[in-house]
């Protein structure tokens, strides 16, 4: 920028004079321009050059902190990463066992119904003992009931009347006591 504004001084100042160019003037300005800058660039040559190490400075340490953080980024993004895939396998894992685990407690549910099945199964045949033995022995107590019925009959019809009331309660005596072992047992 000062480049091009001493040029368009020098051609402004070359207009004005009458059309010829005026070196001397030129001159004198160059040389004051050359001055200036040597005597700016002799004290301001410590200051720019600090600022400008001190600035390369910044900037790489700038670079390292960013190299830094890059690689932190990478390092964390790869611990992520071997998480998500220990995720995965655990949940693999996991799907196993719960697999494994539904299959065990379907085996005893299904263990613990045969158990109760043959639970009610046994019982039943126990009730079903019972009640046959039970009605053998009303059959029993019927049957001989009625014997006694018909033997009754039978000697009311074939002997006397003295003959015929002791062995009536004879025979009854026998049946009622062969009824009372039978209820015992």
């Amino acid at each position: 920028m000062i480049i091009s504004d001493l040029i368009s001084l020098v051609i402004t100042t070359a207009a004005q004079e009458g059309g010829g160019f005026n070196w001397s003037y030129v001159a004198q300005y160059t040389v004051n321009f050359i001055i200036l800058f040597a005597v700016l660039a002799y004290y301001l040559k410590e200051p720019i050059r600090n600022f400008l190490i001190e600035r390369r400075g910044i900037i790489s340490n700038a670079i390292d902190e960013a190299e830094k953080v890059i690689a932190e980024a990478k390092k964390r993004y790869e611990e992520f990463s071997a998480k998500m895939n220990k995720i995965d396998e655990e949940i693999k894992t996991l799907r196993e066992i719960l697999k494994k685990e539904g299959e065990i407690e379907r085996n005893e549910i299904l263990r613990h119904t045969e158990l109760a099945s043959q639970k009610i199964r046994e019982e039943a045949r126990e009730t079903i003992r019972l009640e046959t033995a039970k009605a053998k022995q009303e059959i029993q107590s019927e049957a001989v009931s009625l014997a006694i019925g018909l033997a009754e009959g039978i000697l009311k019809q074939n002997l006397g009347e003295s003959d015929e009331g002791r062995f009536i309660d004879d025979f009854v005596k026998r049946v009622d006591e062969e009824k009372w072992r039978q209820s015992q047992h």
